[in-house]
């Protein structure tokens, strides 16, 4: 007698779909179906997936007009609700948000699972938890030693991305133009090191966000030796990884897990950052990346660029972050959830 296929409902954040989360619910939905579970993916309408697909919005915030997103907290909430009253037909339920999917969880009989995208409170964990949901953490660095349920880390469709074994013609930095994540450390490498550099991000809607842009990238910005691209499709994230000397991951601050230095491994591209959490759990070897708070040696790491080994950066990436291997990781802890009904 087969085994009945494991039934998902994957509960998307209601944002474009090229942001690290979004891309990392993409990664894992696709991976669970070739892993031989049946997923149904909820999301909004203008996102792209192979699985099952189900509109939670008509289209991604991100992408609505600004008086279509006028009550953002109400659509953010009816982007995880939707789920509630189909979450008979599934197995297990997989969230991706922080805000508002314990309402639906609460609501919800059958098991349910969040993955922390984000960094989170005590005070956070414990509400989530209370809603019932078992709690997923990225890194050993988000967890912090608190009682979650796994720690599984982001993964990528290796066999989809074409690496380059081509010394890159230029430096990248691919993230938010947020104070954080230092794109003005990533500029002065590349103006200290006589460097071209590509910045791929979204600048935000805030009025914080768009100063930050205007002092700290534009007025650099000459279209000679620093260019800003805007955002990007996420295949051609993959092609600009490619052609890039390095990825300029220099952040201030600690993140959940830090998913773009994995899509520069993947493509065969090492990585230049910053020794700030996760980066030193997730990037251990020498012949991949360079790590380190002084800006002084990471302009000395790019100069030196032939010390990293192009090849050793796409095994590594295949080694510790193909998505099936984090597929496989979530369906064994969709069994033991299953198993303890």
């Amino acid at each position: 007698m087969m085994k009945k296929r494991l039934s998902i409902a994957m509960v998307a954040p209601p944002f474009g779909d090229t942001g690290g989360p979004e891309v990392a619910v993409l990664n894992l939905a696709e991976a669970l179906e070739k892993a031989g579970a049946e997923v149904t993916l909820f999301a909004p309408g203008d996102w792209h997936t192979s699985v099952k697909h189900v509109a939670t919005l008509p289209k991604s915030i991100w992408n609505m007009k600004k008086e279509e997103k006028l009550e953002i907290d109400s659509l953010r909430m009816q982007s995880q609700m939707l789920v509630v009253e189909q979450s008979d037909n599934f197995d297990i339920v997989h969230f991706h948000c922080q805000r508002f999917s314990h309402f639906a969880a609460e609501k919800i009989k059958k098991p349910t699972v969040l993955t922390m995208h984000n960094n989170f409170s005590d005070e956070m964990l414990e509400e989530m938890k209370k809603s019932g949901m078992k709690i997923v953490a990225l890194s050993d660095a988000q967890a912090r030693g608190r009682d979650v349920d796994a720690i599984i880390g982001h993964g990528l469709p290796m066999k989809n991305i074409k690496p380059s074994y081509e010394k890159g013609k230029y430096l990248l930095f691919l993230g938010r133009i947020a104070e954080q994540k230092g794109v003005d450390t990533a500029i002065e490498i590349a103006k200290k090191t006589g460097k071209k550099l590509y910045i791929i991000g979204r600048i935000g809607n805030t009025k914080e966000r768009k100063k930050y842009f205007t002092e700290n990238v534009e007025s650099f910005v000459d279209e000679k030796q620093i260019f800003y691209l805007g955002t990007v499709e996420h295949e051609k994230i993959y092609e600009y990884c490619a052609g890039a000397e390095a990825l300029l991951f220099p952040i201030k601050r600690p993140e959940s897990f830090g998913l773009v230095s994995l899509e520069a491994l993947a493509c065969g591209t090492p990585v230049i950052g910053t020794k700030v959490a996760p980066l030193p759990e997730i990037l251990r070897n020498e012949k991949v990346a360079f790590l380190s708070d002084k800006t002084e040696e990471l302009i000395d790491a790019v100069k030196n660029i032939d010390r990293f080994d192009r090849h050793a950066c796409r095994k590594y990436a295949e080694d510790n972050f193909d998505s099936l291997v984090m597929a496989m990781k979530y369906l064994e802890l969709y069994e033991k959830i299953l198993k303890n009904i």
